[in-house]
């Protein structure tokens, strides 16, 4: 393995199209996300693939006092680096915010080895990204709801503040085995959206584009899509994209061939596809209306997105529906709609393609649902459910 700063200046990301191994993260919801928890009962599980079959073997859980908001898997040093998704260090009474926790992973038996936890600089961290070196990991923070009442005296009088956690990026340096450092850089935000519960920003996403350092930032409090540029570590603010007032927006997924990345939202049943120019900045291509997917639920609510098949299909996870919206995707990135899947589990938060069998994580019904891939991308039946703490996010290996 090599030494710190001295990995390639871009590295090839593979990923196995029929893993072996998956990781599964476990999370608190609701307000458990900031109280106590009465005994550790989350942690990253361990799944092992049959690989002619599919068939699942849960290998056990790690580090179940961990509340899992996001995996990200850096298949070069072979480490995993997983979000404790908290508002509160532990050690504290309350405040501090989460932390990041570095994992080895042994690739023969799929075991977890922790390498490092260090705090995140910020509440509920909920999204991860390595920089197209390997040499930075940059961590988006979701923020509480809770705020700080302050006073202050202007021209008319006394009035009330109200002031949130801080909204931030943050980026971290890593070592070649994989520990992470203080961090290099934090970039907040400021802003509200037009629903009551948009009080402040509330960043859901950081996602790098394939082979470039610009990285999508999903602010579902303040309704922005911001465009950042990362360079050893350092944040640059390149674009704010105001995204429809009270949408939420939520997740990025990039087409795996062409400069376009698709945009969620939690409060709207919309898809907005951005086209990214060679000069960093995005320009809106389409939108894609789900309202007529979503049955006759009134408030739709998109979760993970996902392209599949090499970019010719497109996965979006619905709540409320409880479902998965399928979309073929032309060779332009237009979307033609296949249908809407009822997955027959409750809140749906993470997706993930692994071989022929697409894998929905499950918090409130404690499962991940395993279903059957067509050769179109279309789901055709559901093959098989493991039971877990509470899922919500998976990775492969």
């Amino acid at each position: 393995m090599a030494r710190s700063g001295s990995q390639p200046a871009c590295r090839t990301l593979s990923m196995p199209g029929d893993p072996r191994f998956l990781y599964v993260g476990n999370r608190r919801k609701g307000p458990s996300s900031w109280t106590p928890d009465p005994e550790p009962a989350y942690g990253i599980s361990v799944l092992e693939r049959d690989i002619p079959s599919g068939e699942l073997r849960n290998l056990g859980t790690v580090a179940p006092e961990l509340s899992i908001g996001f995996l990200c898997h850096d298949p070069v040093r072979g480490v995993l680096y997983a979000l404790h998704e908290a508002l509160t260090l532990p050690g504290r009474h309350l405040g501090g915010g989460g932390m990041v926790a570095a994992f080895r992973l042994d690739p023969g038996t799929g075991a977890l080895d922790e390498i490092c936890r260090v705090p995140s600089y910020g509440a509920l961290p909920c999204y991860a990204s390595l920089d197209s070196t390997g040499r930075h990991l940059a961590v988006a923070h979701h923020t509480g709801h809770t705020p700080v009442t302050r006073t202050a005296r202007g021209p008319d009088g006394w009035r009330i503040e109200l002031v949130h956690d801080e909204a931030a990026i943050v980026t971290f340096p890593l070592e070649a085995d994989g520990s992470i450092g203080p961090p290099r850089d934090i970039c907040s935000f400021e802003g509200c959206g037009a629903l009551p519960a948009q009080s402040h920003p509330q960043l859901h996403c950081v996602k790098r584009a394939p082979g470039r350092d610009l990285y999508v930032v999903c602010d579902k409090g303040a309704d922005r899509i911001r465009i950042l540029a990362i360079e050893d570590g350092q944040i640059a603010q390149r674009q704010e994209i105001a995204a429809p007032p009270g949408s939420s927006p939520r997740y990025a997924a990039f087409h795996p061939r062409l400069p376009l990345f698709m945009v969620d939202f939690e409060t709207a049943p919309l898809l907005q596809a951005y086209a990214l120019g060679p000069n960093g900045l995005a320009e809106l291509a389409f939108e894609q209306d789900l309202s007529g997917l979503a049955g006759n639920d009134a408030r739709p609510m998109c979760s993970d997105i996902a392209f599949a098949k090499g970019g010719r299909v497109l996965y979006t996870l619905i709540r409320g529906p409880e479902a998965l919206a399928v979309h073929a995707v032309a060779e332009d990135g237009t979307l033609s709609p296949r249908g809407l899947f009822p997955l027959s589990v409750r809140n749906p938060r993470g997706l993930l393609v692994a071989g022929d069998s697409l894998c929905v994580a499950a918090v409130q019904s404690r499962e991940l649902a395993v279903f059957e891939l067509g050769p179109d991308g279309v789901p055709t039946r559901r093959a098989s459910s493991v039971r877990l703490p509470a899922p919500g996010c998976i990775v492969a290996a």
